[in-house]
């Protein structure tokens, strides 16, 4: 097996957490602490890819006990886990009193080597984390210490291994942090697969990650590679992994230990070769403890954790993510490649610094193209911004009047909830252009025709 540097190693078994105090975060070690039997209360921390256990002194931790063999046991990290072999000791290894000759560990296993009993343990080291020098990390923008302490951080992660979990609000920016650990990893020029666990139907999602035979289930016409095998060699990012159901888990737990899945319809394992990371809008720690997600997944999955804060956090970001979307978004270029809107005036700045963000970094951009498409001149001002504020405010109302309901078949509330929508978008439609069909029907970039079969469908006459 060919090792990685210890330094590779080190930062792939850090758990990342940032705390209150933003220069500071959490780091996951783990350690084994001789419990009972000679050497009680050593401790030794894990910091190579194979430490070796034994009583000659050519081990890593040496074990001076008559029943422990030469070289009794070892523990590879592997695969962002920790692999426990016995290597034919006379004794045996035991884990919480189960004789074993490989298992991975998790934290508060108890390890019996002879008469020697240790515990696998984790523990967090509170470290400072300097901000990184730059304002940018990949696709992501930030001047504020939050984020250029995540930039840091990711800087350090990115070249391992190390699978990945980004906890953060909606909005936040969860799939750009992502992309950045891809294109700053020596993955880089590999495949950068999306995997959404929300987006998929629930019985369709052990089919579209891990893949299908032909014939596995109705319509399943030909075989089909899911998304670990399209991730070959590259990187899987599976977005909202929290949605993930209870009896799909402990098999993406089993993908992610053995490193290989099986197909649906096939008992054949297929190696997987990818990097794992992992995003979701909950708090997965508190999903742990009410019962709606495994704990040694999320065990798993936190080697290295970072929650991204929300744009209210750091306000002084603002003004250069307006910059960047200025500079990149195609809803400002002009012909030539000239740039529609090239500021933001004073009073504006301070009014989106003001404003709470809801959904964070997606809806400040969503703000500034619509009030881009307002502007005249060069500059965004604040009546553009009062004008898009506005249309929000409208459209929220609008929303909370068309609620589906739930009593009925879902056909059936589905088609009364479109035509909610159709009756309330014509009324306000004709009202904009004053009754005049041809105007409205120029503005909703539909058919005359259209919209008097609309007019005739709900009974409103004009």
């Amino acid at each position: 097996m060919t090792k990685q540097p210890e330094k590779d190693f080190e930062s792939k078994t850090q758990q990342i957490k940032l705390e209150e105090m933003p220069e500071v975060i959490s780091l996951r070690r783990c350690q084994l602490i001789i419990v009972e039997g000679e050497g009680k209360g050593q401790k030794y921390t894990l910091t190579k890819n194979v430490t070796k256990i034994g009583k000659k002194e050519d081990n890593d931790l040496v074990i001076s006990d008559n029943t422990v063999s030469r070289h009794h046991a070892e523990i590879e990290y592997k695969a962002d886990s920790f692999l426990l072999r016995d290597l034919d000791s006379t004794n045996g290894t035991y884990v919480n009193g189960t004789r074993v000759k490989e298992v991975y560990l998790a934290p508060g296993d108890r390890i019996k080597i002879g008469r020697v009993l240790l515990e696998f343990s984790a523990f967090d080291e509170r470290v400072k984390i300097e901000p990184y020098p730059k304002s940018e990390f990949g696709k992501l923008v930030g001047t504020s210490i939050k984020m250029r302490q995540i930039f840091t951080i990711l800087e350090r992660i990115s070249p391992t291994l190390a699978t990945v979990i980004i906890e953060g609000d909606t909005g936040t920016g969860k799939d750009l942090v992502a992309q950045a650990i891809h294109e700053h990893s020596t993955r880089k020029n590999q495949p950068f697969v999306v995997f959404d666990c929300s987006a998929v139907a629930p019985n369709l999602i052990e089919s579209e990650l891990f893949g299908h035979e032909k014939g596995a289930f109705t319509g399943a016409i030909r075989s089909r590679r899911g998304a670990f095998e399209e991730a070959k060699g590259g990187t899987i990012f599976l977005d909202e992994i929290g949605e993930l159901s209870l009896d799909l888990q402990p098999k993406l737990l089993r993908a992610l230990e053995q490193r290989e899945i099986k197909r649906v319809g096939s008992n054949v394992p297929i190696k997987i070769d990818v990097r794992v990371i992992c995003a979701t809008n909950k708090n997965l720690k508190k999903e742990v403890e009410e019962g709606r997600f495994r704990e040694d997944l999320y065990y798993r999955l936190s080697v290295v954790k970072i929650r991204l804060p929300s744009l209210a956090e750091r306000p002084e970001d603002i003004e250069p993510l307006i910059e960047r979307f200025l500079k990149t978004g195609k809803f400002n270029m002009l012909e030539g490649g000239r740039l529609k809107v090239t500021k933001v005036d004073d009073e504006a700045i301070k009014m989106l610094k003001r404003y709470t963000w809801p959904g964070n970094v997606r809806e400040l951009l969503n703000v500034i193209e619509r009030a881009v498409s307002f502007a005249e001149g060069d500059t965004l001002t604040k009546s553009h911004l009062d004008f898009v504020f506005s249309e929000m405010e409208q459209e929220e109302e609008y929303t909370e009047r068309l609620v589906a309901p739930t009593d009925v078949p879902f056909k059936e509330a589905k088609q009364r909830l479109l035509d909610a929508f159709e009756k309330e978008y014509l009324i306000d439609l004709l009202k904009r252009n004053k009754y005049n069909i041809s105007a409205a029907a120029r503005e909703a970039k539909i058919d005359r025709k259209h919209i008097r079969n609309l007019l005739k469908k709900h009974n409103i006459e004009i």
